[in-house]
This record gives structure tokens, C-alpha cells and sequence, in this order.
């Protein structure tokens, strides 16, 4: 249904931007980054090619380019593990660490990853800052490129955050900040059902902590004791009172959600109605529109739009049409919705269509076990922002989250992590290469699978 959707959206959108006079390249044409997003999996051949690449361009710039003359670089490409941006901040814990530190170091990270946000912060270093592309719709911006300057979100946060009566170390405000954010989804853990960013729910949860932070007794991490295997670096018994507190928000969200959701609903089938009626009568003027269009463009044919342009921007509306609406087909109010949250009886549906758990018996196991990897998967990601990976093979097995109304009894959970060694870069490529992909792999990496 959502594929079919997508589809038809795109069909509405062509339809318009042909209206406006925009012309825009047939959809086998449309300009894409790559032939295969698959490619750029480390294991390839693209990838090998690539590394050689850089390796040759860094030393040819270190020998013939002035301004490369007193530059270190350090080139960490896809056959040495790790994600880029946190093979960098591993690197700067590195720095950190040596007797011969300036502390007055800066740090520039580049990037459109939000992910670059939260491991500045954990930094717990002033002078960073994240060089961005800037992001606008139709025209390109007058300036290209933006600072994200750490220190100043810092100060936004101090003031965000602060809990009027109490004292407060700004680091460890920050470090709770980065920890709740994770209840919203990230690369390895699914968001929490009932916090959607574009929802504010990041505001709901700095509401929610500042509301307890006395209740709770302090703060909720300790990054100093992020090495010990016992999880000690998470207050079990003060997260569980922000968890609970969360919860009673839930029912209300997924109840305004529905009725958001039922009314866009609504519209979009009054608007489908409404194509419908246009389209049987758009052969009518179809002949006459098309000469018209051929005496424009022999007319004008130096004011002819740019394609590319106008098909770039189609794309970008087409995203963010889409990103609007498919949680309609997703969870949503759509005819075909049996879950209905936040009507009576909506948890035990949820885990009959999502699970098949049928009896409560089977519920109750399947929250329990979703809980632990969840409360893993928290302790994961937090010691992976702020130390390093804690386990290569970790995965949370789930597609969904658990609800925040499940998140309890969190001290019967023992969290610890089996330190292991990670993927070789042709054994990365066959765990998430899709099975319809046939991409040719470098003798490296025939190398690898014959010393297996």
C-alpha cells in the first residue's frame, strides 16, 4: 500500500509541476547519486577502488601541494572498522588522553549526520564545531556551507535545562540530554512508539526531566564509570522514574495522533477524489494543451527551464509529501488499521498484528524480553557514544521499540556485553547485501573467503 501510494503521489506531483510549466526528466531519468546505493558497502569493488583512490591523491598532495606541506593526514577508509564520524571521535578520545594535549585544541567535524551533534556534545569539548551543508528548498543558498557551533548549543542547553533551585554540572546535564534523546531512535535502536521528533518529543522529554530531576534523585548517567561491564554508568532506579513519568503522556499522544491522523486521512481522500475528477476530464483539453506546449518551447526556447533542476526539486518535495503521510499507511488511521492506538485494548493489538502474541501469557514474555534488548540497547549506544563499541555483535532483534508503559522492572536485567572482534569488510557486505544484489567482489576480498 505505501509502494502504491508513493507512486501515486509522485504521478500527482509530475502532473503539477507540469502545470507550472516546469519540465522534468521521465522517471528511468532522474538524476541519482549512485547507479547502487550498494556500492558504497565495505567489501566492494567500488570501495577498494575508492581507497586507492585516496591513498594516491593524500600522497600526491603531501609531495606537490604548499598548502599541504605541514598537514597530517590520516586516512581511515572502509577496511578499517567502524562507522567514519565515530572512528574520528575515537581518535580525539585518543588525543585527549596524551600528556602533550592542548586543551585550546579545535576540533572541525563535516557532515549532515545528526549524529555529528550528539558525539560533539559527548566530547565535552568547547571548541568544536560541524561544518554543514546548508539546506534549502529551490535555489541554491546564497551560502553553501554553515558552522554548527557546539559551544553555543551548549550555553542553549545550560538554559534549556536548568532546574531553578538546584546546582547543576553542565556536562552531566548535557550527558542525560544526549542519553534521553536516544528514546527517539537512532542507527540502532528503533524510537520509542509514542516520540516522534517532528512531534516535538524532544521537548517532551526535557519537560519530563526537568519535572523529576529532584524526584529522581540526581542524574540519570555517569559517564566516569562508562567502563565498568555492569552497567553502573546508568542509575537503573532513576531511569526507571523517568520512564514512568513518560508513560503517563503515551495514551494521549497516541489518541491526538489518531485524530491528526483520521482528519489528513480525510483530506487526502477528498484530494484523491478530486484527481480522480480531473484526470477524466484532463483528454478533453490534453490536444489543445500539447500545441500549446509545442508553440512554447519553439517560441521560447532560450527561457527553457533547467530539467535538472526542476527534477531535483521534485525529489525534495516529493520526500518531505511523503515523509508527511506515510505513517498513515504505516500505523496510521487507514482503513485497513486494526491497532487503533490509543483506543481501548490498543497494546494487546499491537502485539497480536505486530508479534501474532495471541494470549496474555505470550505478551508478557515478548514485552519482558523486548525490555532487557531495549535497556541493552540504551547501555550499547551510551557506551559507544562516549568510550567505544562494547560489542561487535550486538543487535536489537526487534523492528519496534517497546512502549514507555513497558519500560519497568528494569533492576531484574543484567546488562554486559561480550567484548568480540568485528566483521571483515567482505563478511559486513554478505550480512546486509541485499539478496537480489550480485555485485563483484575484489581479489582481496576472494582472498578472505578462501582462507576461511
Amino acid at each position: 500500500a505505501l509502494f502504491f501510494f508513493q507512486e501515486l503521489e509522485e504521478s500527482i506531483m509530475r502532473e503539477r509541476f507540469r502545470a507550472q510549466g516546469k519540465e522534468v526528466l521521465p522517471r528511468d531519468d532522474a538524476p541519482r547519486e549512485v547507479s547502487d546505493p550498494n556500492i558504497i558497502t565495505p567489501g566492494t569493488e567500488f570501495m577498494e577502488k575508492l581507497s586507492a583512490a585516496l591513498e594516491y591523491y593524500v600522497r600526491a598532495r603531501l609531495s606537490s601541494h604548499p598548502r599541504w606541506k605541514d598537514v597530517k593526514v590520516i586516512l581511515s577508509d572502509a577496511n578499517v572498522p567502524g562507522e567514519g564520524e565515530h572512528k574520528i571521535m575515537s581518535f580525539i578520545r585518543a588525543q585527549r588522553s596524551m600528556e602533550s594535549y592542548d586543551p585550546n585544541t579545535r576540533h572541525c567535524l563535516y557532515g549532515l549526520d545528526a549524529d555529528l551533534i550528539m558525539l560533539a556534545l559527548a566530547s565535552h569539548k568547547v571548541h568544536f564545531s560541524i561544518l554543514r551543508e546548508a539546506r534549502s528548498k529551490g535555489k541554491l543558498p546564497k551560502k553553501p556551507y554553515q558552522f554548527l557551533n557546539i559551544w553555543v548549543l551548549r550555553e542553549y542547553l545550560e538554559l534549556e535545562m536548568t532546574i531553578p533551585g538546584c546546582k547543576h554540572d553542565i556536562d552531566r546535564l548535557i550527558d542525560d540530554f544526549i542519553f534521553i534523546c536516544f528514546l527517539t531512535g537512532n542507527d540502532f535502536i528503533p524510537h520509542i512508539p509514542s516520540l516522534e521528533i517532528h512531534e516535538y518529543a524532544v521537548d517532551l522529554l526535557i519537560d519530563v526531566y526537568k519535572t523529576m530531576y529532584k524526584k529522581m534523585g540526581g542524574y540519570i548517567v555517569d559517564t566516569d564509570k562508562i567502563k565498568d561491564k555492569h552497567a553502573a554508568y546508568v542509575k537503573i532506579s532513576r531511569l526507571e522514574k523517568f520512564l514512568h513519568e513518560l508513560s503517563l503522556h503515551e495514551e494521549k499522544i497516541f489518541l491526538k495522533r489518531y485524530e491528526l491522523r483520521e482528519k489528513l486521512l480525510r483530506k487526502i481522500q477528498r484530494q484523491a477524489a478530486e484527481d480522480e475528477w480531473n484526470e477524466r476530464n484532463y483528454e478533453i483539453v490534453e490536444e489543445s494543451a500539447d500545441v500549446l506546449e509545442q508553440e512554447c518551447i519553439s517560441v521560447c526556447t532560450d527561457d527553457k527551464p533547467d530539467v535538472t533542476e526542476n527534477t531535483l526539486e521534485l525529489k525534495r518535495d516529493l520526500k518531505d509529501n511523503l515523509r508527511s503521510k506515510q505513517d498513515l499507511f504505516k500505523n496510521g488511521s487507514s482503513k485497513h488499521d486494526r491497532i487503533r492506538l490509543g483506543l481501548p485494548g490498543w497494546k494487546s493489538r499491537f502485539y497480536k498484528e505486530k508479534f501474532g502474541a495471541e494470549t496474555s501469557n505470550e505478551i508478557g514474555r515478548l514485552q519482558t524480553e523486548m525490555v532487557q534488548k531495549y535497556l541493552e540497547g540504551l547501555c550499547w549506544v551510551l557506551r559507544y557514544y562516549f568510550s567505544d563499541v562494547p560489542s561487535w555483535s550486538w543487535y536489537y532483534p526487534f523492528y519496534y521499540a517497546p512502549f514507555a508503559s513497558d519500560l519497568k522492572h528494569l533492576s531484574q536485567f543484567k546488562i554486559s556485553f561480550t567484548v568480540d572482534k568485528p566483521l571483515r569488510p567482505f563478511d559486513q557486505l554478505m550480512a546486509v547485501l541485499p539478496p537480489e544484489r550480485h555485485l563483484m567482489c575484489p581479489s582481496k576480498m576472494l582472498q578472505q573467503i578462501n582462507g576461511l
